[in-house]
């Protein structure tokens, strides 16, 4: 967990990946906490990033995830997202955002059988 006032964003690992997960909105007036987590990071290992339970995101978020990306790829690792059947796919594909972080449909159905659903 990020604190314990930031249950929207939980740090996690996962078989070696550094797993965020994202729950309910993002929008610019979280953008700065969301930046400040995904910062945190670094780039010493690859990303993924759980999407599950965003309900929500606009282009300031988007923006976040395409700088750790950009942070990640620059360093050699990956980033990944992973959707589910959420609306955060719809947005990906409209944004054409998921041919940069997407997760093949077999990746996603071995993370979603394996990885665990936190709550908030």
């Amino acid at each position: 967990m990020h604190g314990d006032a930031d249950r929207d964003i939980v740090l996690s690992d996962f078989e070696g990946l550094r797993v965020v997960t994202l729950l309910g909105e993002w929008d610019v007036s979280n953008r700065d906490r969301l930046h400040e987590a995904l910062v945190a990071l670094g780039a010493d290992r690859d990303v993924l990033v759980d999407l599950r339970g965003a309900g929500f995101f606009d282009s300031t978020a988007l923006a976040e995830l395409i700088m750790l990306y950009k942070r990640l790829t620059g360093c050699g690792r990956r980033l990944e997202a992973l959707v589910g059947d959420s609306n955060m796919r719809r947005l990906l594909e409209l944004t054409s955002l998921d041919a940069l972080f997407g997760v093949s449909a077999q990746r996603a159905e071995y993370l979603r059988e394996h990885l665990p659903t936190p709550t908030a």
